[in-house]
């Protein structure tokens, strides 16, 4: 685990590992499942794409796998999920997005998630970039993510960039038709089905999905 060497080189990011105290407000570790067949079938059977970061909602074969049904019945006490996966080479902040459900994630790389609540968010519904918070992954730890934290796409922590299992509640980011009138500022955050997201300027979100934007300052980059 390089988090130490990581954290010394991002000396204006707020970074703790998942296990810090500062990670209860956003989400936590999992106990007593053991993950490792995901990711197994990560590395075995998937790959970090050349650029960019590639997302796929939902794979018959992971889903398949026995430690679904746990995750379905218990951690999901019995709503139907999807697992899939985010793999990548992104290292900004770029947007942020929440769910009403939780989101489960583990992988066979370190990396690091950003993360802020909506209830911290501003009465415009923005956020500075300084606030934000950094929670490093190592390797094989599982993590809840809990609904209503904001995150994105994990950050590399190293050249082979990530790969990392994603479960969320069935339709997830499905399509959706956005509201024509939105009623109230969340309804302009739709994105997708069950996925409220706003980005930074730089973003794609912004620039080219017609996104809130919703991120000031600059759009902090990991280093390492």
């Amino acid at each position: 685990m390089r988090f130490e060497s990581v954290k010394a080189k991002n000396p204006g990011v707020k970074m703790y590992l998942v296990t810090d105290p500062a990670f209860k407000k956003y989400g936590r570790v999992i106990e007593g499942y053991d993950f490792s067949p995901y990711v197994d079938y990560l590395k075995e059977h998937t790959a970090v794409p050349e650029s960019g970061n590639q997302y796929v909602a939902s794979i018959p074969e992971m889903e398949a796998l026995p430690i679904t049904s746990q995750v379905q019945k218990y951690l999901y006490a019995g709503m139907p999920v999807q697992v899939g996966y985010c793999n990548g080479n992104g290292s900004l902040l770029n947007a942020f997005e929440y769910h009403k459900c939780s989101e489960v994630s583990v992988g066979p790389d370190d990396m690091v998630f950003m993360m802020y609540k909506v209830e911290d968010l501003s009465d415009e519904g923005t956020v500075d970039s300084k606030d934000v918070l950094a929670f490093y992954c190592p390797a094989g730890v599982a993590v809840e993510i809990y609904p209503h934290t904001l995150h994105y796409a994990p950050c590399k922590v190293d050249d082979k960039g990530f790969r990392c299992l994603v479960i969320l509640q069935k339709g997830t980011n499905g399509p959706i038709e956005k509201p024509a009138q939105p009623l109230n500022h969340e309804d302009r955050l739709i994105m997708a089905c069950n996925k409220w997201a706003f980005g930074h300027k730089e973003s794609s979100v912004v620039s080219s999905r017609g996104g809130f934007e919703g991120i000031l300052g600059e759009n902090t980059c990991i280093q390492y």
